[in-house]
């Protein structure tokens, strides 16, 4: 009988699995201690009070518990204002999840996210480890389930857990289905992947321009143009069809057809003359003439913004320069911009439990507060880069890869330029750019060597 070493020598696939699966439900249970542990409040909703118990209240929280609280008294077509005024999807699935157990529904909400965060960090972990980047899986892997804003924004009320799960699992899906080459199994997989974009845009909107450039980007790679066209219209649509339905819902509800009425006021609080790019510096916006309906209204001012950045070039790259620093700027200090003030690793973060003295306060929005923010954001944005171009370098299916995670950095980074400035837009993609990150760090730490093994071609 073949010795316990020898045996992981022969398949080394698999014990890199079970590597990964121990680590994921350690990771699992703590934070299942950790939602034990977090100690519920009251909340009103609707003039009532609302128990919030084994999750915390996330980045606009009290919205989709209204949001909710509308579903679970009037039904899916409620007319509650603030279900049309933001997209209806994530309190859908608040909704859906409370058939489990509506006195414990957001415990379960914490717990599904939990769970489908550590499924799709596994799951893209161990396609890693089967192509040439096995030496960087490991690493890759610890810097998703460990970075302490993304794993832990799975135990608070958002939709960003689940997004950045949702790109997760899809690109390792799409690199599941390169490293086999199983063409019967392809269309399932592309179905699958139209289904989760579909879904990411049924919380989040912005996010399907991601879903269906990376599906583009992995059909015609994989088929071609001619061969995989009808493929990708099928994907394309069942993409759409989901948030779609978000649009039926309203109509039902108060006859408006559309999936939300607020991308016009995001759109106008980020540009005009006043304008910084971000939240809370009393922007005016772009003047516009209103009339009609409010989907009539948010449509107008989109078209007033993007009129007006045509006719403002300069003013609108200054302000483009503005909304990049702030995506990626740093959770908490003197550089840091975005609705990230409920970020959970906040609660624990020592620069932030420095600034509990005033001479605490000096030291990290001083000069030299300023300065650590500053590198942080450059170096972070620099190592992503180069990781990517370590993998651009390659002749090999890492170089798709590479290119398929700066698809979804790359579209959602450019969607907040014409919008707002804000650090919590870059969570969903977070598991993306740790990925090229972890690449990078490992890299220069190797000299500029790749830790590149033998592995699957592209083709």
């Amino acid at each position: 009988m073949a010795s316990k070493s020898k045996r992981a020598r022969i398949n080394p696939e698999r014990n890199f699995q079970k590597i990964f699966v121990y680590w994921s439900i350690g990771v699992f249970v703590l934070k299942l201690i950790v939602i034990a542990r977090i100690v519920g409040i009251s909340f009103p909703i609707g003039g009532k009070p609302f128990s919030i118990d084994g999750i915390w209240l996330g980045a606009d929280g009290e919205n989709y518990l209204t949001g909710y609280n509308g579903l679970l008294r009037d039904g899916v077509f409620s007319a509650e204002g603030i279900l049309n005024y933001w997209p209806a999807g994530y309190p859908l699935v608040i909704l859906l999840l409370s058939k489990l157990g509506a006195s414990w529904v957001l415990t379960t909400l914490s717990i599904v996210q939990t769970i489908v965060f550590s499924l799709s960090a596994y799951f893209f972990a161990v396609q890693l480890s089967r192509t040439r980047l096995k030496k960087y899986s490991f690493l890759i892997f610890l810097f998703i389930i460990f970075n302490p804003t993304l794993s832990l924004s799975s135990l608070a009320i958002g939709y960003e857990s689940f997004t950045a799960s949702g790109f997760l699992f899809t690109a390792a899906l799409i690199v599941k289905d390169f490293i086999e080459k199983n063409n019967s199994k392809f269309k399932s997989y592309v179905l699958i992947n139209a289904i989760i974009y579909g879904l990411l845009a049924f919380m989040q909107p912005r996010l399907l321009v991601a879903g269906i450039l990376i599906l583009c980007f992995w059909i015609v790679t994989r088929c071609g143009i001619k061969a995989g066209s009808v493929i990708l219209i099928i994907g394309v649509l069942v993409s759409l069809i989901i948030p779609a339905s978000l649009m039926y819902r309203n109509y039902k509800a108060i006859g408006v057809t559309s999936i939300s009425t607020n991308l016009g006021v995001t759109m106008s609080i980020g540009a005009g003359n006043e304008a910084t790019g971000g939240y809370g510096k009393g922007e005016s916006g772009v003047d516009c003439n209103l009339s009609g309906t409010e989907v009539q209204k948010d449509n107008q001012r989109v078209r007033c913004v993007l009129a007006w950045y045509l006719s403002n070039p300069v003013k609108s790259l200054n302000l483009f320069y503005n909304k990049s620093i702030y995506f990626w700027s740093p959770w908490f200090g003197p550089e840091a911009n975005g609705t990230m003030a409920r970020n959970p690793w906040l609660k624990i973060n020592p620069v932030k439990n420095v600034t509990s003295t005033q001479e605490g306060v000096d030291l990290v929005f001083g000069g030299f507060g300023k300065l650590i923010s500053w590198v942080w954001l450059l170096s972070g944005v620099a190592i992503m880069f180069y990781g990517y171009l370590v993998l651009l370098r390659q002749k090999s299916l890492e170089r798709f890869i590479g290119n398929l995670a700066m698809i979804a950095i790359g579209s959602n980074w450019l969607i907040s330029l014409i919008s707002i400035g804000d650090h919590r837009f870059r969570i969903p993609i977070m598991g993306m750019s740790l990925f090229l990150q972890a690449v990078g760090l490992k890299t220069l730490l190797r000299g500029g060597k790749p830790a590149m093994v033998d592995g699957p071609a592209l083709r």
